[in-house]
């Protein structure tokens, strides 16, 4: 049988519905959730609040947030308003705002103050005592800022994707990223699967000069992955950190049945403000990988990572990094690299659409495979 010419490809996700169908229940709840956590919010907000800078001028508007030096605004011209603590001399609750507020200083210390009030520059305490605008940290701080479980944010999210390397088709990408954060530790789990089956049509020709169509499902894609990690900050240096992280994964197009590494590392948050976050970490892992053709490997390996995130191209947007490297300490010095770099924007209720664009290099790769796999994704998901 002689191939003639092909047609047409489309890819068919076969499990697409089903995916669907078992998301929808927990993208709902978590949309129960966000709207609760918006409403909750909007109560908590100090109410037409009068705030006098240090140059007279005088807002009035709903305090929003206060978090390490910086004041967030609600006012009639800007929903999201935000100034330097350091600019400002007067805060002068509503008559009718007598609620009392909870505030977190940068000492540690719980307080409480009814209503917010602040006098060129003081904050009186509902103990009379009195601190500076400057000495506090939070304002209605959340409870797991004052040392009550955890902090848990994530995005569940599909993409159409153009790959070209060891898979080369379109196919559709599933991830989950989720964090539970706390004030003495975080947890890290990344997610991913790619198993994409492509209907091949094209026209043949038999033995007997006749002409058939001929349709064919062959696999576009099979790999996944699962990455954990666990950091716990260190008591003295809030910025430093241990971690150890570990991690699976599979990709049948790549030879690799399995692929594992498990190590300890060392970590800094080298940026945490409002211009965004980036942390760095250096360690050691233990790589074991079963090819499914190829001989068997296992080494020691340094590992870096490199995680961040920032909203420098301004308003809701953000520009976001992860990159994993491994070293191969053995007489090779192979090097495995597995970086994403993507800009991403949200529509409404935590619907997020990204550009996503992905590079992984494999030092290490069977023979016959390629060592660089890339691909572009336009990725749509759900934020919490």
């Amino acid at each position: 049988m002689t191939l003639m010419q092909t047609h047409h490809m489309m890819i068919i996700p076969r499990y697409l519905k089903r995916s669907i169908d078992r998301l929808l229940p927990l993208v709902l709840t978590l949309g129960l959730l966000l709207i609760a956590s918006l409403f909750s919010a909007a109560a908590q907000a100090l109410a037409n609040t009068k705030i006098v800078l240090q140059d007279g001028s005088v807002i009035v508007a709903d305090i929003i947030d206060y978090r390490d030096g910086e004041i967030t605004l609600s006012t009639s011209f800007s929903r999201d308003l935000k100034i330097d603590s350091k600019l400002i001399k007067d805060i002068q609750a509503s008559a009718e705002d007598q609620e009392i507020s909870t505030l977190l200083l940068k000492d540690g210390r719980k307080v409480e103050t009814a209503p917010m009030m602040v006098t060129s520059g003081l904050v009186a305490l509902s103990d009379g005592e009195i601190v500076k605008l400057g000495d506090v940290s939070k304002l209605n701080p959340e409870p797991w800022e004052l040392g009550k479980g955890y902090a848990w944010e994530g995005l569940a999210s599909a993409a159409l994707a153009v790959a070209r390397g060891n898979t080369d088709a379109d196919q559709l990408d599933l991830a989950l990223n989720s964090q539970f954060d706390s004030v003495r530790d975080r947890i890290t789990l990344r997610a991913n699967l790619e198993q994409d089956t492509a209907t091949v049509s094209f026209q043949s020709e038999t033995a007997d000069g006749e002409s058939r169509v001929i349709r064919s499902s062959e696999p576009s894609a099979d790999n996944w992955q699962v990455v954990s990690k666990y950091d716990y900050y260190l008591e003295d240096w809030t910025n430093h950190y241990l971690g150890v992280n570990a991690s699976v994964e599979s990709d049948a197009f790549a030879d690799i049945r399995l692929r594992s590494y498990l190590g300890p590392y060392y970590g800094r948050k080298l940026l945490d403000g409002a211009a965004g976050k980036l942390d760095g970490e250096l360690g050691f892992v233990w790589i074991a990988t079963d090819f499914l053709d190829a001989e068997d490997t296992e080494y020691l390996g340094a590992n870096w990572n490199i995680t961040g995130e920032s909203a420098v191209l301004g308003g809701d947007s953000r520009v976001y990094l992860t990159h994993v490297g491994i070293l191969n300490m053995s007489d090779d010095n192979s090097v495995i690299l597995d970086t994403t770099i993507g800009f991403g924007f949200p529509f409404f209720f935590g619907l997020e659409a990204a550009a996503e664009f992905t590079v992984d290099y494999d030092g290490a790769a069977a023979e016959g495979k390629k060592a660089i796999d890339q691909s572009y994704n336009l990725r749509v998901g759900y934020s919490w």
